[in-house]
């Protein structure tokens, strides 16, 4: 009897365990033996030394995984020799003398960025010279003067950088601005009304989807007729426009466009209406950043372009299958040219 109460028990203990284990490759808390072709694309991918992290190394060889090693050592050094990306160049991978090539890179792209005195924010002085810091400091004191004698950002304008003359300068170029700004505001509604009239004193401050949309420094927000975008998209932020009626004209090559005003909430329906978004899902130093699981990059900077916002792409491919993209972040209402990986 109690021969058979023990084989029960037996029985009973290895279905349980049974069920246990059909229950639990149901839920995929144990994995399934992948397929040939499954392996075969996660080879192909791990192979490529780019994304480390989406390769899964338990399904390799040693052989295998000896030359996704060599790939993933050949990807590292190459970003890293870029000098552009040290956040994500993988220091410990290299050895010495690699090293000390990726320090040298990065000094010197670093010295790039700082020397053109556009983004001090971004500028690491400790790794300049010197020599080179105060070249660096000549180079943003010129680039501060050139904003701050526009008269038009005197919250971009670093007073404690300018001299005594060059203050009186941007003072009177300030004033300039703020009396044509309030002579707008008094006649506009007045010019507007009246057909084939014109309105001076505008800029552009931004120009995003190839030339498709113009965003004047009054915060309007103009849609240029597809015909005209091959003109509007060489045109340059800061640059003065005359508006007349539904005519946009450039001041400075005397090019015109034809416009259609429309509100912020207009231009982005348009921009995206029955398009895909995809999700930041990682962005480094404005200049690098990871959608659907492929790298892009900037071709200049592009700011506050933050993890987990969503953007759509104008142009190019989420699948990083193209040369070029442009990106429309939804969150900030900018645009992004960037390089495809």
């Amino acid at each position: 009897m109690s021969q058979r109460l023990m084989l029960t028990r037996v029985i009973m203990k290895f279905s349980i365990r049974c069920l246990i284990l059909i229950m639990m490759t149901a839920v995929g808390a144990i994995p399934q033996t992948p397929d040939s072709a499954t392996r075969s694309k996660n080879l192909n991918l791990c192979l490529s030394g780019r994304y480390p992290r989406l390769c899964n190394h338990s399904w390799l060889t040693a052989a295998q995984t000896e030359a996704v090693k060599d790939a993933e050592h050949r990807e590292n050094l190459k970003t890293c020799l870029n000098g552009r990306y040290h956040t994500l160049c993988d220091h410990s991978r290299l050895s010495a003398s690699e090293l000390t090539a990726v320090r040298e890179a990065e000094r010197r792209e670093n010295l790039s960025t700082c020397l053109t005195g556009r983004y001090p924010t971004l500028c690491n002085y400790s790794q300049l010279s010197p020599t080179e810091l105060n070249q660096v400091r000549e180079a943003e004191n010129a680039e501060n003067l050139r904003t701050c004698l526009t008269g038009r950002f005197p919250t971009l304008c670093n007073r404690s950088r300018l001299t005594l003359e060059e203050a009186k300068s941007v003072a009177e170029a300030e004033k300039r601005v703020a009396a044509n700004s309030n002579t707008r505001s008094t006649i506009s509604s007045q010019r507007r009304s009246r057909p084939g009239d014109c309105e001076s004193g505008h800029w552009i401050d931004s120009v995003s989807s190839d030339g498709k949309v113009l965003k004047l420094e009054d915060g309007s927000v103009w849609l240029v007729d597809d015909v005209d975008t091959v003109i509007s998209s060489l045109w340059l932020p800061t640059t003065e426009v005359i508006i007349c009626s539904s005519k946009i004209i450039n001041t400075d090559d005397n090019e015109s466009v034809e416009a259609t005003p429309l509100s912020s909430s207009e231009a982005l329906e348009r921009q995206t209406s029955g398009r895909q978004s995809y999700v930041l899902q990682a962005s480094a130093n404005d200049e690098t950043f990871v959608i659907n699981n492929h790298v892009f990059k900037a071709k200049t900077y592009c700011f506050n372009m933050q993890k987990g916002d969503r953007v759509i792409f104008n142009s190019g491919n989420p699948s990083g299958s193209c040369a070029t993209a442009e990106l429309f972040n939804l969150r900030t209402g900018k645009t992004c040219r960037v390089w495809c990986e």
